[in-house]
């Protein structure tokens, strides 16, 4: 079985608590093929562009494992949804979402900001390496004449 990812993206004329209804009747769908299914709420964006005329969606991603049939199976249901933007299903990237956790937050203003965070272990590695790091030398106006003299000259081929 592989496991899959669900971006389930729903009109911006909804209210919240039908959104979340319908929302948790697709996650519903998806745990009647397997139980370990988890919903995240990443909140109300902009749309890139309208779709139907509608330019604000609630996103949500589902995160399951099913087999190939299945997963056919719950495309079709997908597709056949009248209230959902788009339903797009990839396979889950393990490694993306290990590494790097994205958190949406939304203040009572309405307005959403988008914060990233990386893993503790590469948090760590990144601390180690800025560390060890050597202070830049300060570059003189002269210097950066005289080598930009010699590559317009054709003494120095840059990238070489």
């Amino acid at each position: 079985m592989k496991k899959y990812e669900l971006l389930l993206v729903l009109p911006g004329t909804l209210d919240e608590n039908e959104a979340a209804a319908r929302s948790n009747e697709v996650l519903a769908m998806v745990k009647e093929k397997d139980e370990k299914a988890e919903l995240q709420t990443l909140g109300k964006t902009r749309l890139a562009y309208p779709i139907r005329q509608i330019r604000y969606g609630y996103f949500y991603t589902i995160v399951f494992s099913v087999e190939v049939e299945v997963l056919k199976e719950l495309q079709t249901k997908f597709n056949l949804m009248r209230d959902a933007l788009r339903a797009m299903v990839t396979e889950y990237n393990e490694k993306f979402s290990t590494a790097q956790k994205i958190s949406y937050t939304t203040n009572d203003t309405g307005i959403t900001t988008v914060s990233t965070e990386e893993a503790e272990e590469e948090a760590v590695v990144t601390k180690a390496e800025k560390d060890t790091k050597k202070p830049e030398e300060k570059i003189s106006m002269q210097d950066i004449d005289k080598k930009l003299d010699e590559i317009l000259a054709g003494d120095i081929i840059p990238g070489v």
